[in-house]
């Protein structure tokens, strides 16, 4: 048997099923179909041997895994897309020859519609080959084959799809359910329509040859010519490649309802509030261009807004108000901090200064009209970029606990070491005006702040609080200089505010400016405690709601550093 794991790092699948028209598809191909595999692995090994003639155990491997209908593992999944306009000249040129000119005068341009469809899902997808009646030594061969092969395949189906392929582990166990299997009557694969069964392009284990992947049936040409694409061959004489048919997988047990993770369209307000169904929601920050991490307030403080709006402005809930409009906390509320936090995240471990995802998370927990508000939530606006370029949430995943994966995966693990992932504001009045002249407490030291914080959340352990300098480039998950407004402190002799980050703070509903933005001084620490330790929630202080005081577990480093101060 092999496995391979197919994983789409940035949560999304791009990928038409083949030969459908684009204006007239509803939902991207899904799950990806075995043809799309052979043609992934066929080009990973010819970006891997340029220039060479196809070799020997690239057919084997192909004509061994075109023989068979793999069974296909997935996870859920939510249907999505994107908007975009292209201006359309030739129509602009159309009309009255008054309207020609005006429109060309001012630069007016009619603009046609295109829909970018895409899956969105947050686990891996595995093609299992059972490999029935196969020698072992010709198993083996095949899995040295894919391991020269599959470090050069970097996207799968469109360009967009960034992805890593890889053989599954042998010693490892295959997962329990979500599996999609081939469709049999009478022992050949068939087609049925139905609502638990999709549509894959598959290889026709009858007839298929590896080179059908790449070249029709009469297509070689003499040695001095090259072979026509097989696209545009396909285009000018049939629809489907040679030794390729349509098969239709049955889909896992409690398709479409369990496994696709739909946007709500509306709420109803008669349904009577249910029980808490997730407590975590990820969606990914879709924008065309990069979002500094210096924009976390911002954004989740217009994301509440929105999901607010959807909820409901006469309604009331805790996980989502909080403590921000005076909402009363239900009689099984067991601490603080239980209403939601909304955390704009990177999950590129290169790229920690740019924000790609967002999580809410609330260990009280959502109900399904708060869950459906938070769904619902459209695009953002941020920063000057905002009204030119907006986010565009898109949900990921929703979960009853805390994730697995991603960037807060290891907050629940006990660490030693707990470094600043967002500057750390402290809670009580700290230097929001004026540097020059101002006076501050020993007591309301940023370290006493902090240090009192995690005393108040039962952190008893002993330890030691470093203030860290920012980095001028990424190092050791810390942001760089450029992701941050970095403060000058106005003089040697008071060192309360030097290594200070500048950052919008969460302004209060009820403040006497609201349309103002509350702008604090934030630091960046590592926390090092004796003793492992795991964190009751993600973040501290100020605006911790928001973004700001967030630590993750990180190995001890050699920043530069004011004093140490001793919880």
């Amino acid at each position: 048997m092999i496995g391979l794991r197919l994983t789409f790092p940035w949560g999304r699948y791009y990928a038409h099923p083949w030969g459908l028209n684009p204006a007239r598809l509803r939902e991207a191909e899904w799950p990806p179909s075995p043809w799309r595999l052979l043609r992934a692995l066929a080009a990973g090994w010819f970006r891997a041997h340029r220039g060479q003639p196809t070799g020997q155990d690239l057919l084997d491997l192909l004509k061994v895994l075109g023989s068979e209908l793999p069974d296909i593992q997935i996870g859920r999944v939510t249907f999505s897309k994107t908007i975009h306009w292209q201006p359309n000249f030739g129509e602009t040129n159309t009309g009255k020859k008054e309207e020609r000119e005006s429109r060309l005068a001012h630069g007016v341009y009619k603009k046609t519609r295109h829909e970018n469809h895409f899956a969105a899902t947050g686990d891996p997808v595995v093609f299992r080959y059972e490999l029935a009646g196969l020698p072992q030594d010709r198993v083996v061969l095949m899995r040295d084959t894919l391991s020269d092969i599959l470090p050069h395949v970097s996207y799968f189906g469109r360009a967009e799809s960034l992805s890593y392929l890889e053989l599954f582990p042998e010693d490892a166990a295959m997962p329990a359910e979500g599996w999609c299997r081939a469709c049999m009557a009478s022992g050949q694969p068939t087609r049925r329509i139905a609502e638990d069964c999709r549509d894959l392009f598959c290889p026709d284990p009858a007839t298929f040859q590896p080179q059908f992947l790449w070249q029709r049936t009469g297509a070689l040409v003499g040695p001095a010519d090259a072979p026509p694409h097989l696209i545009e061959d396909l285009l000018a004489h049939q629809p489907l490649p040679d030794g390729a048919r349509w098969v239709s997988y049955q889909m896992p047990d409690g398709w479409p309802g369990k496994w696709i993770v739909r946007t709500a369209q509306r709420l109803n307000p008669r349904r009577r509030p249910a029980h808490r169904v997730a407590r975590h929601l990820r969606f990914s920050l879709e924008c065309r261009i990069p979002v500094l991490l210096k924009f976390t307030v911002p954004l989740a403080e217009q994301f509440r807004r929105r999901a607010l709006f959807n909820y409901g402005k006469a309604r009331e809930s805790f996980a989502l108000h909080g403590p921000y409009r005076e909402v009363a906390a239900p009689e099984d509320v067991r601490g603080d901090h239980q209403h939601a936090f909304y955390l704009p995240l990177g999950a590129d471990a290169a790229h920690p200064e740019l924000l790609n995802e967002l999580h809410v998370w609330s260990e009280y927990g959502f109900t399904r009209e708060e869950v459906e508000a938070l769904m619902r939530v459209g695009s953002l606006h941020w920063g000057g970029g905002g009204g030119r370029y907006p986010i565009r949430p898109v949900l990921l995943e929703v979960s009853s606990s805390w994730p697995a994966h991603g960037p807060l995966a290891a907050w629940k693990k006990p660490a030693r070491v707990w470094q600043s992932r967002t500057p750390f504001v402290p809670p009580r009045y700290f230097y929001r005006g004026n540097l020059h002249g101002a006076k501050l407490k020993k007591n309301d030291s940023p370290e006493n702040q902090l240090a009192q914080c995690l005393h108040k959340a039962h952190v008893l352990a002993s330890g030691e609080i470093r203030r860290l300098t920012p980095n001028l480039v990424p190092q050791q998950s810390l942001p760089p200089q450029a992701a941050w407004d970095i403060v000058r402190a106005p003089g040697e002799e008071d060192d309360s505010a030097q290594n200070g980050i500048a950052v919008v703070a969460h302004l209060p509903p009820h403040s006497s400016a609201p349309t103002e933005k509350d702008r604090r001084i934030g630091f960046l620490f590592q926390i090092r405690f004796d003793s492992p330790v795991s964190m009751p929630y993600p973040a501290f202080g100020h605006s911790a709601h928001f973004g700001l005081g967030l630590f993750v577990p990180a190995a001890p480093s050699a920043h530069d550093q004011l004093p140490i101060s001793s919880l």
